[in-house]
């Protein structure tokens, strides 16, 4: 069914791959939604990541088509996947544009990541206003791309805006969720059964686990415990499949203040119970630690799109809201190094969270969605 696009309220959010991507775009459309009760919104994303299962799973009409990514590197077996890759992406503009022209969205919202650069310019195509969320320090090449032709830009970080059109620009922080925002601590701690003398670190690599983080968290904390009397708590998300060996290098004793978990459900209560973080340094886990200001250690993924992730903990390691151990230099000895320091010193512990807090503005996704009101009334 055609849609008037002057009597319906239709957005379209191109966003997938990570929940880097995934998680701000959800956090402005939940704002959204809340102005606007009649919102009907599409999401666009790879078949194949995440997303898929995930904006389902929140009752978000989804369209997922197929769609990989460029392998930089050159070899002859790469070539070939990047000549697949090609022909995907020329497939998903036009399915776009088909899209695009039946819904006749008000808006298209990319946070970028693989779905978006054929949305971005079926928006182009189509004439329809293009809106995009940069959550990183260094904007990926699809919406450094895409930006030269939107309608207008918002950035987590005020270093993004020299790539894009400054008057099209405004840095609001990248947008959190509400329910991380709004989580009451006294009650998140109460649940997990923590009292007011324990400190609970939060360890977590995304829904995937950390591969470094599983191999030396386990040995880092050992090493602390033997040489101090510290009354802490470990919960550690270590990734579907992996818990058992994760826990196969506890020593003994360590099970009765480790916990190692597969996935957690309610992370926004597990934020708002802990005392320290560590993580990777992907945009929405970034803007969630920042939004609670907790100090963290960041691991960043080594792998991640032009090194994005390396980009972002260096952000936050010189204002002095985290440090940052890269994957090449971390080990038992750098992690339990590092995370003593923050559980034997306080003063370091309130200094790092409040500088956290300067990365995050609690009211950015509602900011984003006010400043859209003007596509949708």
């Amino acid at each position: 069914m055609t849609r008037d696009r002057d009597s319906s309220r239709t957005i379209l959010i191109a966003a997938g791959g990570t929940g880097g991507h995934i998680f701000p775009a959800l956090a402005v459309m939940g704002e959204l939604n809340s102005i606007y009760p009649d919102l009907q919104v599409t999401w666009l994303g790879s078949s194949h990541r995440m997303e898929a299962s995930l904006i389902p799973s929140r009752g978000i009409d989804f369209i997922g088509l197929r769609q990989t990514e460029i392998r930089r590197k050159l070899t002859p077996g790469n070539i070939l996947y990047n000549i697949r890759t090609l022909w995907f992406l020329l497939r998903s503009i036009f399915l776009s544009i088909g899209i695009v022209r039946k819904l006749r969205p008000r808006l298209i919202l990319t946070t970028g990541g693989f779905a978006a650069g054929a949305m971005g310019l079926a928006a182009g195509y189509t004439k329809t206003p293009l809106v995009i969320i940069e959550p990183n320090a260094y904007p990926g090449l699809t919406n450094r791309r895409l930006g030269k032709k939107a309608s207008i830009v918002f950035t987590a970080y005020e270093d993004a805006k020299k790539y894009f059109d400054p008057d099209r620009t405004i840095t609001y922080g990248a947008p959190a969720r509400r329910e991380v925002i709004e989580a009451d601590r006294i009650e998140a701690r109460k649940k997990l059964g923590l009292d007011d003398g324990t400190l609970l670190v939060l360890a977590t690599g995304g829904s995937q686990g950390a591969a470094g983080i599983n191999r030396h968290l386990p040995e880092a904390i050992k090493k602390l415990t033997e040489t101090g009397n510290l009354q802490i708590r470990i919960i550690h998300q270590c990734g579907k499949g992996k818990k058992e060996a994760v826990v196969s290098e506890l020593s003994s004793g360590m099970d009765q203040f480790y916990e190692v978990v597969e996935f957690i459900e309610d992370v926004p209560s597990y934020l708002a119970a802990s005392d320290i973080v560590i993580s990777r340094a992907g945009a929405s886990t970034l803007a969630e630690i920042a939004c609670r200001g907790l100090p963290a250690i960041i691991i960043p993924f080594p792998h991640s799109s032009e090194n994005h992730q390396v980009k972002n903990a260096k952000a936050w390691e010189s204002s002095g809201a985290a440090i940052c151990i890269e994957e090449v230099d971390l080990t038992p000895k750098s992690l339990s190094g590092s995370l003593n320091k923050l559980l034997t010193e306080p003063d370091t512990r309130l200094q790092m969270g409040e500088n956290a807090r300067r990365f995050g503005n609690p009211e950015s996704a509602s900011d984003i969605a006010r400043k859209l009101m003007e596509y949708l009334d």
